[in-house]
């Protein structure tokens, strides 16, 4: 066992859980300081944190791993949706979600919709696709701690799952947003100086891609995949800011709806400044040193310990990926507890629940999501990116049409807004598990059906919302109700 890179990420894990101690002050007395950290984030901590939020251990170890095995061009296509996406959401629901002071999606459906069976489905939806995203993160945990540690894999999963869930069931968003800020600047900076070394090593920028793309010809190339994969890939991250709940959250954290505009755009900035130099500097890395590598998942890991082979280094670079990995994960956890506890305990079997009721059953939620995802996690597939990436185009499939014309349709109706859910999220489903599209290609159906089916249903049924929550839906546009 490496004891001193160990030492490191240990020391690194431990000041997490004391900074979760630290808040968990602040979460005592109410359940928005619990969820929303009592929508009182400033704009530079939520930039940071939203950034690490998104950038998970699919963005170090994923994406590079991703160029590696199907080629740059497929990467960026895939993550300038994010970074496109991320100003879409700024424009469309960043404001307007910030100002009718919800907490969840699920609350906003609840707020404009008022349709039970919405109510009860959406949650559902975030709980599968977030406890799939978690799984896949935790993967990035074990991987990097048995490459790098000599630990078991098994064990690492387990730790690190530990760890985040700990100090998100005690100190709730608060912990989440301090713990973030931390992680996401350690992240960036070691993805910048890997790709720095890199960069020096190979003599440029230039030089490094033109010998990585003579190593291997793809890597530069729109591959054997037809352009609609790379269609749907840029399609699933572009609508993932306005519908990925432990992403939205972050909206709902923010000071006020200018903040939260503008923490989407400079999160962006930083993000894509971390997948642009990864994805070039250590996809040709690899295939220059490691052309013969079977996971790609651990390319990044390789690289790095081929250019900074010092102890102290690779202990950082460990506790640079468990920095990527619970800066997402414990969000991710956070969301699964507030779908579970707060849009179906509290809302459909214990209306009248107290706020420490609440409180006691967030905590129990958040250890049940935990102990679930270990378990799915000791088997999981390679690629972890196209895995969570799947997660993702479902909620983007069922939540896209009804957020966004709830938001700017008065004549979106309750019945609309479920069918157009069900219908984006089982054809999508029905697309990925029982045709032969090219990968990710779905959304480009499913999300389309689900805004026409919004429209056909709500011009068929009257709306049943009180004209009062109408009106605030007007008003949302523009100022805080």
């Amino acid at each position: 066992m490496k004891t001193l890179e160990l030492a490191i990420t240990l020391g690194y894990i431990a000041l997490c859980v004391v900074i979760g101690i630290w808040v968990s002050r602040r979460v005592s007395e109410s359940s928005d300081d619990y969820w929303v950290a009592g929508r009182n984030i400033g704009t530079f901590t939520n930039s940071w944190a939203m950034m690490a939020a998104l950038g998970s251990g699919g963005s170090v170890l994923g994406v590079t791993g991703l160029a590696f095995n199907l080629g740059i061009p497929y990467v960026f296509a895939m993550f300038a949706g994010a970074v496109a996406g991320f100003p879409l959401a700024a424009i469309l629901v960043a404001r307007q979600l910030r100002n009718y002071k919800v907490r969840t999606v699920p609350e906003f459906f609840d707020f404009r919709y008022k349709n039970k069976a919405l109510n009860f489905i959406a949650p559902i939806i975030i709980l599968v696709c977030m406890e799939v995203y978690i799984v896949a993160q935790l993967k990035a945990a074990g991987v990097t701690a048995v490459y790098l540690l000599d630990i078991p894999y098994d064990t690492a999963v387990i730790i690190t799952a530990v760890v985040f869930t700990l100090y998100v069931s005690i100190g709730g968003m608060w912990a989440v947003t301090m713990t973030d800020v931390l992680q996401g600047i350690l992240m960036v900076s070691m993805v910048v100086i890997v790709s720095i070394a890199v960069f020096m090593g190979f003599g440029g920028f230039s030089e490094t891609v033109v010998k990585g793309t003579e190593a291997f010809p793809n890597l530069g190339m729109i591959r054997d995949m037809p352009i609609i994969s790379y269609l749907g890939a840029f399609a699933v991250w572009f609508v993932a800011g306005c519908t990925v709940p432990h992403l939205v959250m972050r909206v709902f954290t923010s000071r006020d709806a200018n903040s939260a505009r503008l923490s989407l755009n400079y999160s962006m900035l930083i993000y894509a400044v971390m997948i642009f130099l990864g994805a070039i500097a250590v996809g040709c890395a690899g295939r220059i040193l490691f052309p013969e590598l079977k996971d790609a998942d651990t390319v990044f890991l390789k690289v790095m310990e081929h250019y900074m082979p010092s102890r102290i280094m690779a202990g950082l670079a460990v506790a640079a990926v468990m920095a990527a990995v619970m800066s997402t994960t414990d969000a991710l956890i956070l969301a699964v507890a507030s779908a579970a506890v707060n849009d179906i305990y509290k809302k459909h079997i214990n209306p009248n629940a107290s706020e420490k009721t609440i409180y006691k059953m967030s905590l129990i939620m958040t250890w049940v999501a935990g102990l679930l995802a270990v378990y799915f996690a000791f088997n999981p597939p390679k690629l972890l990116t196209m895995l969570y990436t799947a997660a993702v185009g479902l909620l983007g499939a069922s939540f896209f049409a009804p957020i966004v014309l709830g938001i700017w349709w008065k004549k979106a109706t309750s019945s609309g807004a479920l069918w157009s859910c069900v219908a984006g999220g089982v054809s999508y489903l029905y697309l990925l598990w029982y045709t032969t599209l090219p990968a990710l290609s779905h959304i480009l159906i499913a999300i389309p059906l689900s805004f026409a089916v919004h429209f056909a249903v709500s011009s068929m049924t009257q709306s049943s919302i009180d004209k009062a929550i109408l009106e605030k839906v007007a008003i949302g546009h523009c100022k805080e109700l």
